[in-house]
């Protein structure tokens, strides 16, 4: 019996590999209990899908949370209880966590976890490009970020992380507020 369940959010979400993935964490894990599955969701009817979240657990599975991505990542900030200081710095959320305690609404947490994965990913390419490399021998000297949009926002957070050098911004328009 599902007593736990998850799923990615967005518009379009048809093609997201993130459902295959986590079923096999959940399955490696045994937490057969879990299921995670997608959530076709735009700007409309995100008030709906949180409200379903954080509602007190009935007859069924309780929400755990969200993977967030396109177009949600940036507009779900305005929608939460509380937002981790990376994300609120990055301005883009891509995960959503229903914190639950005792029988009432679960408060629903915001974070971003993009930023630790590309520069894990950055990390890891250059290992793989000097073996034996350490972190500290990792120079980024140049970099270009294409697009303006919630994920080349973590990109740059992830190139300051790691001390980038020249960093160039490649966008048809600028897609922050204002």
């Amino acid at each position: 019996m599902i007593r736990h369940r998850a799923a990615v959010i967005g518009r379009p979400v048809s093609h997201s590999l993130s459902p295959v993935l986590h079923r096999a964490a959940y399955a490696g894990l045994g937490l057969e209990d879990w299921s995670y599955e997608r959530r076709e969701t735009d700007s409309e009817s995100l008030p709906g899908l949180l409200a379903e979240l954080a509602a007190p657990v009935q007859a069924g599975p309780a929400w755990a949370g969200l993977s967030v991505t396109m177009p949600l990542k940036q507009v779900l900030l305005a929608h939460l209880d509380v937002i981790d200081p990376l994300a609120e710095a990055v301005g883009a959320v891509n995960t959503v966590v229903a914190q639950r305690s005792g029988a009432g609404d679960a408060l629903l947490t915001g974070f971003n976890t993009d930023v630790a994965g590309i520069v894990g990913a950055l990390r890891e390419a250059a290992r793989t490009q000097t073996p034996g490399s350490s972190d500290a021998q990792l120079r980024i000297e140049q970099a270009v970020v294409l697009g303006s949009g919630a994920t080349a926002c973590s990109a740059l957070a992830a190139l300051g992380e790691l001390r980038a050098g020249r960093i160039t911004v490649v966008a048809r328009r600028h897609a922050g507020p204002g």
